[in-house]
């Protein structure tokens, strides 16, 4: 844990921590990122998302508070333009030589990419492998869960090939003589949505839209294989903004929380599968104080994998 975190919070508080403590007086990072959206250029929208990810699975399910603080901290600072840097890890109380010896050549082979401009080329590959070393630093830093030291370190050795893949030049094309030919490829795409309208300051959902859901949910059961969902919500002008995001994160979660019910599968909690986008994104533009029924709304997509024909050329001999 970074000591200018721990030099901020009173040793009494820490001891405590896991108790009912309300933490958004000390933590106030963490409480700003739960309903923060991505938002910036493609890789520091990629960190918001990241690090939003960290902070919120450290503070809820492994009650650290420090290192939710240090990631939320982050996330926060890509969200308002800054760059935060991956961490160092000769700044973390790391013991083993050997440890932090790894932990420096893997953040020296990232920096080397970001270096070459993978923050530009390849964006959200380089969010990720950033997230994931600073996920790795803080679980070798405490030392004691083994299974998740190895999971972040994974993550991370997987996240950094894909942003040497990103990286790569297109190959040049071949001189020899080549001919079409047609191949069969699955690929991974959105294949239907939906949207749910609500009543004017509610997120509840009524007769009507839950008849559309219903049928929706129903639909998506019959494609095989299985869809993810995923689910953005919006609200219109009426009202101040900051109320209006989170009256979206109350309606997305209403219909999350339905579809749940109904068995549906709510996208992988690592790609933040619901987005209060509150008043920002309006279906049909209006001025400030505008109630408009078609921007008080959920979309939902739903994403899947899809056989195609896709035309390749390949080279004869």
């Amino acid at each position: 844990m970074k000591k200018y975190l721990l030099s901020t919070i009173p040793v009494a508080l820490l001891a405590v921590m896991p108790a009912k403590v309300d933490a958004a007086v000390f933590f106030d990072n963490v409480e700003q990122i739960r309903t923060m959206a991505p938002t910036g250029t493609d890789f520091n929208s990629g960190l918001v998302r990241e690090y939003k990810q960290l902070s919120i699975f450290e503070a809820d399910e492994m009650y650290d508070w420090i290192d939710a603080e240090n990631h939320a901290t982050k996330g926060v600072m890509a969200a308002n333009g800054e760059t935060p840097m991956p961490s160092d890890p000769a700044e973390w109380a790391i013991e083993d030589p050997a440890k932090l010896q790894e932990l420096e050549l893997a953040r020296s082979s990232m920096m080397t990419l970001f270096n070459k401009g993978a923050r530009t080329t390849a964006p959200l590959e380089a969010a990720l492998a950033q997230a994931k070393y600073d996920c790795w630093v803080e679980q070798q830093e405490e030392g004691h869960q083994p299974t998740h030291i190895a999971a972040c370190k994974d993550e991370f050795e997987a996240a950094l090939a894909g942003l040497r893949t990103a990286m790569e030049p297109p190959k040049k094309a071949q001189s020899e003589p080549k001919k079409a030919e047609m191949e069969i490829v699955t690929v991974v795409e959105e294949v239907a949505r939906e949207t749910v309208y609500f009543p004017f300051d509610k997120a509840t959902i009524d007769t009507t839209e839950q008849a559309k859901l219903d049928k929706f949910v129903a639909e998506m059961k019959n494609i095989q294989p299985v869809v993810t969902l995923f689910i953005e919500g919006h609200a219109d002008t009426s009202g101040p903004a900051d109320y209006n995001l989170a009256l979206s994160a109350s309606r997305a979660d209403s219909v999350r929380t339905e579809l749940m019910r109904q068995g549906m599968t709510i996208g992988d909690y690592g790609q933040l599968q619901v987005e209060p986008e509150g008043e920002t994104a309006p279906a049909v533009a209006t001025g400030d104080g505008v109630r408009e029924r078609l921007n008080r709304r959920v979309v939902v997509v739903a994403r899947g994998q899809v056989t195609k024909t896709k035309k390749v050329t390949v080279t004869t001999q």
